[in-house]
């Protein structure tokens, strides 16, 4: 598997986490949040176009959400209560894909992108 692959899919796991925290009624969400279309948006552009710059933007927008969720600082007491599991799933997945998609993200970027013909 690439690591452009993996890094596309480190960012929709991480989206789904946080839509399913939405979906389940964790407090202090917007009535649109914005990291599953920021983090889906990226992903996709990973997956479609065969250039560099979509892995920055990729790169952007899993930092973005990684630095919003420690700033937040709820994470802690919702990895902390794993009983509550529609909650603690929508973590875990969130984390779990935001790190896949910064490791896979800084690897994709160290490789050369070899771009067909125009």
């Amino acid at each position: 598997m690439s690591t452009r692959l993996l890094h596309a899919l480190g960012l929709a796991v991480a989206g789904l986490g946080i839509l399913i925290q939405f979906l389940v009624g964790v407090p202090g969400f917007p009535a649109i949040p914005p990291g599953p279309i920021i983090l889906g948006a990226a992903a996709v552009l990973v997956l479609v176009v065969p250039r560099r710059w979509p892995l920055f933007a990729g790169l952007a927008a899993a930092l973005f959400v990684t630095g919003g969720g420690l700033i937040e600082g709820s994470v802690w007491g919702r990895l902390g209560h794993p009983g509550a599991f529609d909650v603690f799933s929508g973590v875990f997945l969130q984390w779990a894909g935001l790190v896949l998609a910064l490791i896979f993200g800084a690897a994709a970027l160290r490789r050369p992108v070899s771009v067909g013909p125009r």
